[in-house]
């Protein structure tokens, strides 16, 4: 029946929107340290997500609580003739000023390779490319640089650099020393540390490691969790049997410890403290390592390729692990989800309780006994995987995490848990100040061009989409000024460019930003808008050369368009990808920290691409 159909739409509607509400109490259990838990205000882009998620049927059903008459009347409740009266739990909403929205960015810290290449020494060079090419014979540091840009996809091609880590080293000790170099560097905020300062970390991890084993003690674990101390007696027999011929593991024993490791959850620190238990690590003896040894080390991992080092603008080497690189040797190969740091940030969530931690423990055989910062600690340096950790919760409290972040908060568990892996993997170890508060924006460059909204809000970067707009031309204000080092100017009325870059003889290039979810179509805005901007100026007694147009893309029929305008009018017309720009200017700044970009190499009519961009910069 029609009535019957409208009542049923209504009801629909009505439910969508009360999906909102929806809250999970058993969220905000107590921390065992005792934490007062703030009350949490409305997260608005959250509201927003969940909302979205109920009207299309994707949310959890909703939760509902009986409850006796004469419950307190500001909750929000639901009664039916003859039937008990049930009341909708609120879902409590993170506080906007939490510590991890002031975090956001840590894998734009990290140096590329395109990045370090022009910064390395040349024997640098060539030690990363011996055993890349045929022959070094001949070539200059300038073609050095040139093959490790050309040739940077095929330098961290995946097969490449997991066979390079997985082959042991026939020199035993090396290889232990090249082991814990990469576990010390997998750690570091950019997977990078400086040359002297890691030669230092070495021995201080060697040293603890050796104190540890000092103190190791498996009766008292015996007595506390004899399952855990099963495995652990299992692998010591194991190792023992391993060393007790020459003191040293061959090639084949190596592999065989690591699948036992896997399947006991023998953590590589473990393996290191059994070792030194048996006087066996870091040499013979509990010997350490010399700053010489390591240096002997850090060269192999150079000639395998998986080691990089440059000079920075302090000139100290730094010895660096390349984005590219780090996050195969991480993913493939250590199997690293979190960083340490990060691995523990997740895990005091107060998602996870004191019985949820304890049941994780057990559930790995790992010792469940101590207080929340110790079972916290415990984790986040076993082998256990924070995606392990995420999928021992409900999908409704994963829900909620994701809401709390502004992430999408619908979905199965898997999509949830990558979620907050990627969220939390993104966080820097600590908050970084900027005195221009530009930077920020200049960082989201690609997110602000292409209006990414659920990104930038996770990020906290905008709270309202209007804010777009503003934030992509102050960053690229920004840009010229503070990456490419040139003078930059900003329209302060309208109907005129957002900015201009002024020449020598009262000539400009004007610029303009053109942020859009999809392509910018130069025939929207070319006559009507564009063309007066650089009549404007010229009647003004300017000069103007050329437009530069900003966006995250382009039509392919706005190049036409731009040719069309330059044989019409001689005025170019550059399409400049804001993934370019960006590109171009953390390059130059790079090169030539201190010299201005020759801003006229953008006088001309293309679309300029990454790869476009790199070549203007050879010709800088």
């Amino acid at each position: 029946m029609p009535g019957e159909k409208k009542a049923s739409d209504e009801q629909i509607v009505h439910d969508a929107t009360e999906q909102v509400a929806i809250n999970v109490d058993t969220f905000v259990q107590r921390n065992v340290d005792e934490r007062s838990l703030d009350e949490m205000s409305t997260n608005s882009s959250a509201l927003t997500e969940a909302a979205e998620g109920a009207a299309d049927g994707t949310d959890d059903v909703d939760e509902w609580e009986e409850v006796a008459d004469g419950t307190d009347s500001t909750v929000e409740s639901i009664t039916e003739p003859g039937r008990q009266r049930k009341v909708r739990k609120k879902r409590k909403m993170m506080r906007s000023d939490a510590e991890e929205f002031r975090l956001a960015g840590r894998r734009a810290l990290c140096k590329r390779i395109e990045d370090i290449a022009p910064l390395m020494l040349k024997t640098a060079k060539l030690r990363i490319l011996g055993r890349y090419l045929s022959s070094v014979r001949g070539l200059e540091d300038d073609d050095l640089t040139n093959v490790i840009r050309k040739d940077s996809q095929k330098l961290a091609e995946k097969v490449r650099i997991v066979s390079s880590m997985i082959e042991p080293d026939p020199n035993f000790d090396r290889g232990q020393l090249k082991s814990i170099i990469f576990a010390i560097l997998l750690q570091e905020e950019t997977h990078s540390v400086d040359e002297t300062r890691l030669d230092e970390k070495v021995i201080e991890f060697e040293k603890e490691i050796v104190k540890k084993a000092k103190s190791l003690n498996l009766e008292d674990l015996r007595k506390q969790d004899p399952e855990r101390w099963h495995h652990i007696d299992t692998y010591k027999i194991v190792l023992e049997a391993a060393l007790q011929n020459d003191g040293s593991i061959s090639a084949d024993e190596a592999r065989l410890l690591g699948v036992l490791r896997r399947h006991l959850s023998i953590a590589i620190d473990e393996h290191w403290s059994l070792s030194a238990a048996l006087k066996k690590f870091p040499k013979e003896k509990c010997v350490l390592h010399t700053p010489d040894e390591v240096n002997e080390a850090r060269k192999e991992l150079q000639r395998d390729g998986v080691l990089w080092s440059y000079r920075d603008e302090n000139n100290r080497n730094i010895d660096v692990i390349p984005f590219e690189i780090a996050e195969i040797i991480r993913r493939e190969v250590a199997k690293q989800e979190l960083q340490r740091t990060n691995y523990r940030r997740l895990l005091m969530n107060d998602a996870f309780t004191l019985t949820d931690l304890r049941s994780i423990l057990q559930a790995k055989g790992l010792d469940r006994y101590g207080n929340k910062i110790e079972l916290i600690e415990r984790l986040s340096n076993s082998s256990v995987l924070p995606s392990e950790v995420l999928g021992s919760l409900d999908r409704e409290k994963l829900s909620t995490m994701c809401s709390f972040f502004g992430l999408k908060s619908y979905g199965n568990k898997a999509d949830l848990i990558a979620s907050l892996i990627e969220f939390y993997d993104d966080l820097t170890f600590e908050e970084r100040v900027t005195k221009d508060g530009r930077e920020v924006w200049y960082s989201n460059f690609e997110l602000l061009a292409a209006r990414s909204y659920a990104e930038l809000r996770a990020k906290k970067i905008i709270s309202k989409d209007l804010e777009i707009e503003r934030m992509f031309e102050d960053a690229t204000e920004f840009l010229f000024q503070n990456r490419l080092r040139v003078s930059c100017e900003r329209a302060n009325k309208e109907n005129r460019a957002d900015g201009r870059l002024p020449l020598d003889g009262n000539q400009v290039i004007l610029w303009d930003c053109k942020s859009v979810e999809g392509l910018v179509n130069l025939q929207d805005h070319l006559e009507g808008q564009f063309d007066g901007y650089l009549r404007k100026d010229a009647e003004l007694g300017k000069n103007p050369l050329a437009f530069l147009v900003i966006g995250p893309a382009f039509t392919p029929h706005s190049l036409k368009l731009a040719y069309q305008y330059k044989a019409r009018t001689n005025w170019d017309v550059a399409l400049v990808t804001a993934e370019a720009l960006k590109h171009l200017a953390e390059r130059w700044a790079t090169m030539e920290p201190n010299k201005a970009f020759p801003i006229r190499l953008l006088n001309r009519t293309e679309l300029i691409d990454k790869e476009r961009a790199e070549f203007l910069l050879s010709l800088a």
